[in-house]
């Protein structure tokens, strides 16, 4: 890897981590800054999803008040940990043509999530009352967002808040600090299974580790000086915009 990768990646990594400090996103910036050094798209992944690990675990330690004695957490833990595990597995075993044909799709997916992720929520909290209670229902959307998760990840997070909003799983701050903690799990044992299979690209996730980590500090401060409907405005344009460069290299 040369001198001018390296420093591209590290400041792709470091916007990521910004990004992921003050509104999320990250991801759209990772993956497609490592697709564009020129590693394989499942290689970009799991490589992406390493980078990004840490900045996981750092926001969940920030949270741990907030996860006390929330109910939900041991069997939510459960099916975040098997449906990362699922997800991470269908990365090594999917076809590199088939995995190529979904990125559009799945960036598409997570940049549409992450503009309509206030209305979504707000809209599945006024039908809660036509679910509470099913912890079935809970479950299983679980295990469907890790599975996702495990598999990509770009906005994760929003799906897991969506859902925990129509189950009325617990108010705003507790559902966050629920979300951020399965993060950890359902990225975590996908990380490990993506390390297992020899997916990574090394050099490339440790300057990105740097990256990121360094992102994250930078963005924690930014974060009370920058409005959140513009860094929104910012990750969904981004996004738009892969999702169209990304269709054109596949379907183009």
């Amino acid at each position: 890897m040369s001198a001018a990768i390296a420093l591209a990646l590290f400041a792709a990594a470091f916007a990521a981590g910004a990004l992921n400090a003050m509104a999320g996103g990250g991801t759209l910036i990772t993956f497609p800054a490592l697709v564009a050094a020129g590693l394989p798209p499942i290689v970009a992944n799991a490589t992406s999803s390493v980078s990004q690990w840490p900045g996981y675990v750092a926001s969940s330690l920030a949270f741990r008040r907030e996860l006390a004695g929330q109910r939900a957490l041991p069997s939510l833990s459960g099916v975040s940990l098997l449906g990362g595990l699922i997800g991470g597995w269908l990365v090594t075993v999917v076809s590199p043509r088939l995995f190529d044909a979904l990125v559009p799709w799945l960036i598409l997916l997570a940049t549409v999530m992450f503009a309509a992720s206030s209305q979504l929520t707000r809209w599945l909290g006024r039908h809660a009352s036509a679910v509470h209670g099913s912890r079935a229902g809970l479950l299983a959307g679980q295990l469907l967002v890790a599975i996702y998760g495990g598999f990509f990840g770009g906005g994760m997070g929003i799906m897991m808040l969506a859902l925990f909003s129509l189950f009325a799983v617990d108010n705003l701050t507790r559902m966050n600090a629920l979300k951020t903690w399965l993060s950890v799990l359902i990225s975590g044992v996908a990380v490990l299974t993506f390390i297992a299979a020899g997916i990574v690209n090394w050099p490339a996730a440790l300057v990105m580790l740097a990256g990121t980590i360094s992102g994250g500090v930078a963005g924690a401060r930014l974060a009370r000086r920058l409005p959140a409907s513009l860094l929104k405005r910012v990750v969904v344009t981004l996004g738009a915009v892969l999702t169209l460069a990304f269709f054109w290299k596949v379907y183009g």
